[in-house]
């Protein structure tokens, strides 16, 4: 079993607040993680998956919460399947005032299902438990969000030419769902196929009311998303694509990152930065679901026949982020750069004191200083002096670039896998 770096951080948070909730796309390990933990702090353990478990909390949401909680700490999973549970397990809280009582599990945001109510404002915690880092697959010690906001952003303790460009592009292709990552090329395709089928008509369902024809555009709007996937979004050009309407199309990416499939990434501004675009960028949460959706394969791509692999590239790394995110000791938001010269940089962190590191993303192994002018011009912009622009690359060698007066370095992509 892959260990989870999340783990000790909800374990932790069970000693703090009445409720912790892990939410996350279906089959990234919730379960898995949530059983492990419950097993270890003597938690009762119930699921909406099963038939009469569901049943039984459906028809009398209240009594089943007050009868399984009472003098008793327990786990749900898949609590979103039942809405109306919420409101008895805020009662439960109120009324019995312990820590730790509730471990959740949601493979939809709960803030942002329509069909729930009410809030647990001030009972609960939540934590994103995406599909698995390259870090946690591989055993390996580095959290790269605290890396980069670190001194030493720019040394590691390894040997990247041991790793080979396949290597590499083969975590871009695979992705990180426990399930999938090792699985043959005709299993995985089986195993995203059903997938994708299961999320539109049963997990939608669960958080929206929909009809027949919305399953249809929002299996279209997926595979149209992949195409764009690291691009700017445009409601109007994708809802001309589909054939339905601009505010159509972004419910309809709502309820998709309420999913955790997609992830709209908002344009970076401050006071400093008057002329940007502001425009988000659609990422996949899982750069194995776009490959497949955009019928990319390792052996396509190592001989140059993936058109899409630049982007792949760069939504694998958001996905590391973001991953590395949840279980960081640096507080950061993530954001994307583009100026009105059209000049721009990929990924921009902000930590919650102020720093900034700004990352261009570049699949190819050659770096020349024309790949650092979007961090040029960000750097010149926002002048922060706690500033740190860097290039992830496909090549071996971690590489000062110096130009005018702005310090800047290149870094193998390969410190992510």
């Amino acid at each position: 079993m892959v260990h989870r770096k999340l783990e000790s951080t909800i374990v932790e948070m069970l000693e703090s607040f009445r409720i912790v909730a892990i939410n996350g796309p279906r089959q990234s390990g919730k379960t898995t993680l949530q059983k492990k933990i419950a097993k270890n702090k003597n938690m009762k353990y119930y699921t909406f998956d099963e038939a009469t478990i569901f049943d039984t909390a459906s028809s009398d949401p209240k009594g089943f919460i007050d009868y399984i909680s009472k003098d008793e700490n327990v786990a749900i999973d898949e609590v979103q399947m039942i809405p109306d549970i919420i409101p008895p397990i805020k009662m439960s809280v109120d009324e019995e005032n312990r820590k730790g009582m509730f471990l959740l599990t949601g493979s939809s945001d709960m803030f942002k299902n329509s069909k729930i109510k009410e809030s647990l404002a001030g009972r609960m915690v939540s934590f994103n438990l995406f599909p698995l880092s390259y870090s946690e697959i591989n055993s390996r010690d580095i959290n790269i969000i605290d890396k980069l906001f670190s001194d030493n952003f720019n040394k590691f303790d390894i040997n990247f030419e041991s790793i080979s460009k396949e290597e590499f592009i083969n975590a871009v292709i695979n992705g990180g769902y426990p399930e999938v990552y090792n699985l043959p090329q005709k299993a995985k395709k089986a195993w995203y196929d059903f997938y994708i089928k299961a999320r539109i008509t049963k997990d939608i369902a669960s958080i929206e009311n929909v009809q027949v024809d919305t399953i249809s555009h929002l299996s279209k709007l997926l595979k149209v998303l992949a195409g764009q996937v690291a691009s700017l979004v445009n409601y109007s050009n994708i809802a001309k694509s589909i054939g339905i309407a601009d505010k159509t199309v972004a419910k309809y990416i709502g309820l998709l990152e309420a999913l955790y499939i997609i992830k709209l990434v908002p344009s970076y501004s401050n006071n400093t930065l008057k002329k940007v675009t502001k425009s988000p960028k659609v990422h996949f949460i899982d750069s194995g679901l776009a490959s497949f959706l955009l019928n990319a394969s390792v052996e396509s791509s190592m001989i140059g026949k993936n058109e899409h692999l630049g982007n792949l590239v760069e939504t694998f790394v958001y996905s590391e982020l973001i991953k590395h995110q949840s279980f960081a000791n640096e507080e950061v938001e993530i954001y994307h750069f583009r100026d009105q010269q059209k000049k721009e940089v990929d990924f921009v962190l902000e930590s919650s004191s102020g720093d900034i590191v700004a990352l261009e993303i570049k699949s190819g192994s050659n770096i020349k200083s024309e790949h650092f002018k979007g961090l040029l011009a960000i750097a010149k912009t926002i002048k922060n002096k706690n500033f740190k622009g860097i290039v992830f690359y496909g090549g071996d060698k971690v590489l000062p670039f110096k130009i005018e007066e702005y310090q800047f370095w290149a870094i193998p992509l390969k410190t992510l896998i």
